[in-house]
């Protein structure tokens, strides 16, 4: 067995390589948006303007046609078009952001409850392809339950020092006793450190981390599930009790939790997403390799942790997606379409 002080110390590196991972994020975005202010030519023998990033991520096309043998609109013209179209859709944007804000405040803990209610009633408002990926995760769930007793027995057959080594790693990353702490710490750095972005991510993760292990507690109560170092039969179910609580694995459905909101709110930070999922299912993994939870508690956990957060997310989402109009542009020499792109 590998010495507990330096998995301990592994522990707290991966931690402060992701930590790392989002404290640059601001700094890549100021470069990011310095990058896309390009000095777009007018003409051939012409003087350079400056266009900024925001009418670039406004207009995505331009579609003219020549009204007759007549020349294209004064360049000039079109750019203070552009440039007044720039400036409506930075302030809508600006005014976009602000509603995303999350603040630690009184709204929040109401929020809880309001987004925990909205979340529990989901399936009443889903569509065809949402009762479709839930059929999916059933039926999944299904299979895994069929074949918990096989996996437990092969995965224990091949169970070394090796893989303990690792389950003992990776475990503590689904309990909170180390998680929730961890997100205090990131929110307090968002806080006082005044990055926005990490304090609002840690919000999110602690909302998902409170909702989902609501839902995984009261599934586990309801079912009775036996575990499989209690029981050799992985269809034992006692119904609702609060001594077998196997199904679903709380520490998978806390670390997919925490994970899906990293990932999506750091999409841009190419390292970040193959961290927080790797190591949520690591994490699982490791139920499995300590005789903790079936394969089916490990999988159904995963899903569960990853689309309440999902859905959370979405209540809290200030990106309003992409979006085409076009709309026809006449000007004194000239005519077309205009084809507008906004993001």
């Amino acid at each position: 067995m590998a010495n507990p002080d330096i998995l301990a110390k592994l522990r707290w590196v991966i931690f402060v390589v992701l930590g790392l991972c989002l404290m640059v994020t601001p700094a890549l975005a100021e470069v990011t948006s310095e990058y896309h202010n390009r000095r777009v030519p007018l003409s051939a023998g012409e003087s350079l303007v400056e266009l900024p990033a925001e009418s670039l991520d406004y207009y995505s096309t331009d579609l003219f046609f020549n009204a007759g043998e007549f020349d294209f609109a004064s360049k000039g013209e079109e750019l203070a078009r552009k440039k007044s179209r720039s400036s409506t859709h930075r302030k809508k944007k600006e005014r976009s952001n602000q509603r995303g804000k999350i603040k630690l405040d009184s709204k929040y803990f109401k929020g809880l409850f309001s987004d925990t209610g909205y979340a529990l009633t989901s399936p009443w408002r889903w569509n065809n392809s949402d009762w479709a990926t839930a059929s999916l995760v059933a039926g999944v769930t299904g299979v895994f339950f069929m074949l918990d007793d096989e996996i437990k027995s092969e995965l224990q057959d091949s169970r070394s020092s090796t893989t303990d080594d690792l389950s003992d790693f990776f475990e503590p990353f689904g309990n909170g006793t180390y998680s929730f702490p961890a997100l205090v710490g990131f929110y307090l750095y968002g806080r006082f450190g005044e990055n926005e972005k990490m304090e609002r991510t840690a919000l999110l993760a602690a909302e998902s981390f409170l909702v989902t292990g609501l839902f995984t507690t009261v599934l586990k109560v309801s079912t009775g599930r036996h575990r499989p170092s209690k029981d050799n039969n992985s269809s034992t179910y006692d119904g609702p009790n609060t001594s077998n609580k196997s199904f679903p694995s709380g520490h998978t459905s806390t670390a997919f939790a925490i994970a899906t909101v990293v990932a999506n709110e750091y999409e841009e930070v190419p390292l970040v997403a193959p961290i927080s999922y790797g190591i949520a299912t690591l994490t699982g993994l490791s139920r499995i390799n300590d005789n903790q939870h079936w394969a089916s508690d490990v999988f159904f956990g995963a899903a569960l942790g990853y689309f309440t957060s999902k859905t959370i997310l979405r209540l809290h989402s200030n990106k309003k997606g992409r979006h085409f109009t076009i709309y026809p542009r006449a000007g004194f020499r000239s005519g077309g379409l205009v084809l507008s792109s906004r993001f």
